[in-house]
């Protein structure tokens, strides 16, 4: 018990995630969300949506969870292809006020 107590004491003590780091998970999530309504939407479960990709079902999983790391866009190309979609990728002036109207796909 007493080093379950003192992990729990050292936890506390680190900084929590900076602002950057933040948005970025919540981006990260939001379009994997996003992928995983486009797939339900598509009526197609995470392996059928894999074999249209060329890839395996648990890439699909982990793009749907966040990505684990940057979503790439040749792969999001390759997600929209597959669910006969189109990407649109755009630099827009301002940014949205609201993070989730930062990842739309046509």
């Amino acid at each position: 018990m007493a080093n379950y107590s003192r992990w729990d004491d050292v936890k506390k003590k680190r900084p929590g995630p900076d602002a950057d780091t933040r948005a970025g998970v919540e981006q990260d999530l939001a379009l994997g969300q996003l992928i995983y309504d486009l797939r339900t939407e598509a009526g197609l479960s995470q392996r059928e949506l894999a074999e249209r990709m060329g890839t395996t079902q648990s890439v699909i999983s982990r793009l749907e969870e966040g990505g684990g790391a940057r979503n790439r866009i040749d792969t999001l190309a390759r997600v929209a292809t597959a669910l006969d979609r189109h990407l649109i990728v755009s630099f827009p002036e301002k940014v949205p006020a609201k993070l989730k109207d930062a990842v739309q796909v046509a």
